[in-house]
């Protein structure tokens, strides 16, 4: 039994450590042997009883964001004093076939009363058809519970999602993770390495004149029940009009339309029109990072209203050039939902600032200290105000 035991833990902290990307699971015996922890024939058994090539392709990480907050809330009054884990991504990913690849990613988070839940931000297989010539290279099918096609792009760029949710996940105009079929690739293949490392951040959204991504998902999200038989399409299509003189330019434009997730029965069978349309415009190298964003919606994820809202976020980001692990940050939003809503107080508009410093410890494992304030336009409605230290853990 206490082999066994020695034996299950050995196995795990070798795939936490990365031995699960062996080429095949008899170097993963070979380290047991050499650690003592089984025999050579006790070796050669498990290797005769075991499906060869069982590790192969496959990596277990995580990414981890521990954060505390110090503030006040003045909508509502309270004041805060909290630790929260307000990220706990457990990734395992799997090479299937050459043409096939899956992942799956519980998270663990702490809920608003304090206790810990669990819940599936991604389960999907991705099925990666050749390239269309030299057009449309690097493509994938995915179907599951994966990445709308905004959200994960922007993070790709504004790397602090530790602090806080991007602009429009956090005016509730979109999530970045629903249930459908999606297509997604490069434009002409990849940039070269000096490219890349031109750009100064390493990212999945690489493609040499840019990328794509173009689905058809429910519409709830991930944390959401469907209210609805409704489907929604929506899609990014980005441009990197200079790969050779400026790689670390482009421009996108990202779009939803057409249903908010609420029920069809109360809504006198018509389910509220939630349609997006937005423009940005990015600049990234070894030590810059600018954005522009302008966002026009009709309406809101969860279908509560058909209000026109129009907002628009900067964010820049400065790594100190004689020494890079050291950052500076900051994030400008304005948001106008349109008019008011019939529950008083509850839509108005609102400016954020977002300011702080980033220190890189190692690879994409960060600490940051924040100071966040959202003014509302709204008289005797008194600012929110936030202090933070972010920890992100990633393996």
């Amino acid at each position: 039994m206490k082999k066994r035991l020695a034996l299950t833990i050995s196995v795990l902290g070798l795939l936490l450590s990365g031995t699960a990307h062996a080429e095949s699971g008899s170097e993963l015996l070979d380290v047991l042997v050499e650690r003592g922890t089984i025999s050579e024939a006790e070796a050669r058994q498990i290797a005769a009883s075991e499906p060869q090539g069982l590790l192969k392709g496959l990596s277990i990480g995580a990414l981890a964001y521990i954060d505390f907050s110090y503030g006040q809330r003045n909508q509502n009054g309270t004041h805060f004093n909290e630790f929260t884990l307000t990220r706990g991504y457990i990734n395992i990913k799997k090479e299937i076939t050459p043409w096939l690849r899956a992942r799956i990613t519980p998270d663990v988070f702490s809920a608003a009363d304090g206790s810990f839940d669990l819940r599936m931000t991604y389960l999907y297989a991705d099925f990666l058809p050749p390239d269309f010539k030299d057009l449309l290279t690097d493509n994938a099918i995915r179907a599951g519970m994966g990445q709308t096609p905004w959200l994960d792009f922007e993070e790709s760029i504004n790397i602090y999602r530790m602090q806080g949710t991007m602009f429009q996940e956090r005016n509730n105009i979109q999530t970045y993770s629903d249930i459908g079929v999606g297509v997604l690739g490069n434009f002409g293949g990849k940039l070269r390495k000096a490219e890349q490392e031109e750009v100064g951040y390493p990212t999945p959204y690489s493609g040499r004149y840019g990328t794509y991504h173009i689905g058809v998902y429910n519409g709830s999200g991930y944390k959401a029940a469907k209210q609805n038989q409704k489907k929604n399409v929506e899609g990014r299509i980005t441009i990197r009009p200079l790969p050779d003189a400026v790689p670390g330019l482009q421009l996108t434009y990202s779009m939803i339309c057409c249903s908010g997730n609420t029920s069809e029965f109360f809504q006198s069978s018509r389910t509220k029109r939630w349609i997006e349309h937005t423009g940005f415009i990015s600049y990234q190298n070894r030590v810059l990072v600018l954005t522009a964003e302008y966002v026009f919606s009709k309406g809101e994820q969860a279908g509560k209203d058909e209000f026109d809202g129009r907002g628009y976020s900067f964010f820049g980001d400065f790594r100190l050039p004689f020494y890079n692990k050291v950052s500076t940050f900051a994030r400008y939003d304005h948001w106008n939902p349109g008019t008011a809503s019939p529950a008083p107080g509850t839509r108005f508009k609102q400016n954020t600032i977002i300011g702080g410093l980033g220190y890189r410890i190692y690879e994409n494992n960060y600490v940051i200290a924040a100071y966040e304030n959202v003014h509302y336009d709204r008289p005797g409605t008194a600012d929110d105000k936030k202090g933070q230290l972010v920890l992100q853990l990633s393996f």
